[in-house]
Parts: structure tokens; C-alpha cells; sequence
């Protein structure tokens, strides 16, 4: 019976001092780690498409956003084009194919209904001013693909740089690059709801 309590605290002695030995050599190599950057995975399958969207102009006017919270690309987000027929707002999408499908939504706002009231207000001249909205028009985007088969396509280069010692920081490419352009005559029924939404 002693002798195999001495084998048994011997394997278990044995046993912290191996995996000792081991947490070390684990801290040691994950010590000499380096960064090695962003690295954007998916842009191979990167598109560039345009979605028009076409209002009549009835002198009502219309908001501009996008609901997406990935990052782009904004160095002019809203351009003048005259190449844009009047009427149309086009939106430039660059995109995942094989992550997202961008798609515009188009929000129309409902006229209130004022209850007339027995006597008549005098309008201040910021409410005569005030416009009209038709409505929001937003970029969305479904996701269609999975972000695991992609990351099952770049293991070989994440395993390569983890032979070098390097951990890079992965992000999947989606929406990358978004340009509104809209006809000058048409801009001014458009409001810029690009930065809030």
C-alpha cells in the first residue's frame, strides 16, 4: 500500500513539474510575439456596383443615411455629377460579394394630419422655410455569406505567420467604400443625414 502511494505522489509531482515546464515554454514563445498589423481578408472578392434610386421631385425633401457600422472609405461621400440623371441618387457600393448584399431602403414619411383649430396661428418665418421631407433613403447590406469559411481559406497564411512569431489582427472585408453622387439640379432637394444615421 506505501509503495503505491509513493508512485502515485511521484506521477503526480511529476505532473506539476511537466506542465511547469511547460507553461513556461508556452509564456516564452507567446513573449516573442510581434504585431503584425491589420490584415484585411476578403478583398479578392471585392465588387464595386452602383444602386440608383430614382423620386420624383415635388419640391419635398430627401434624406440621405446609411446603416451599416463597418468601415469605409469617406473621403467625399456626397458628390455632384451631372452624368447622374435628375431625380436619381446612385449610390457606389464596394463590397464583399461573397459577405454582404448592400440593398437601399427608402423610408417615406407619412403626412401628419393637423387638426385645424378655431383660430389661426401666425407661422414664424423658420416654420415657412422649413422643408418638407419626403423621406430617408438608407444603405443596408444583408449578410449572406460566413465569415468561418473565409477565415478557413487564410489559415494557411495566419499558421505561416505564426511560424514567424507574428499575430496580425484579421478584420473581414464588407462594405469598403461608399460615393453618392447626385445631379446638381438635384442636390438641392437632398439633406445630408450621412453622419447621423
Amino acid at each position: 500500500m506505501r509503495n503505491v502511494q509513493k508512485i502515485l505522489i511521484g506521477v503526480f509531482v511529476a505532473g506539476v513539474v511537466l506542465g511547469g515546464i511547460g507553461t513556461g515554454i508556452a509564456l516564452e514563445e507567446f513573449s516573442d510575439l510581434r504585431y503584425g498589423g491589420r490584415t484585411v481578408v476578403g478583398e479578392e472578392h471585392l465588387v464595386t456596383r452602383e444602386l440608383d434610386f430614382h423620386f420624383p421631385i415635388e419640391g419635398k425633401t430627401l434624406i440621405l443615411g446609411y446603416n451599416y457600422n463597418g468601415s469605409l472609405k469617406q473621403e467625399e461621400l456626397l458628390v455632384e455629377d451631372i452624368t447622374v440623371p435628375v431625380g436619381t441618387i446612385r449610390y457606389e457600393v464596394t463590397y464583399n460579394e461573397q459577405v454582404v448584399k448592400p440593398f437601399l431602403q427608402f423610408d417615406e414619411y407619412e403626412e401628419e394630419e393637423v387638426e385645424e383649430e378655431i383660430w389661426e396661428e401666425e407661422e414664424t418665418e423658420s416654420e415657412k422655410n422649413e422643408p418638407v421631407y419626403a423621406g430617408i433613403l438608407r444603405l443596408r447590406a444583408s449578410y449572406i455569406g460566413d465569415g468561418f469559411e473565409l477565415f478557413m481559406e487564410n489559415k494557411d497564411r495566419i499558421l505561416e505567420e505564426l511560424r514567424q512569431k507574428k499575430l496580425s489582427s484579421y478584420e473581414l472585408a464588407e462594405i469598403t467604400n461608399l460615393r453618392i453622387r447626385v445631379n446638381p439640379e438635384t442636390m438641392k432637394y437632398i439633406e445630408d443625414g450621412l453622419s447621423s444615421y
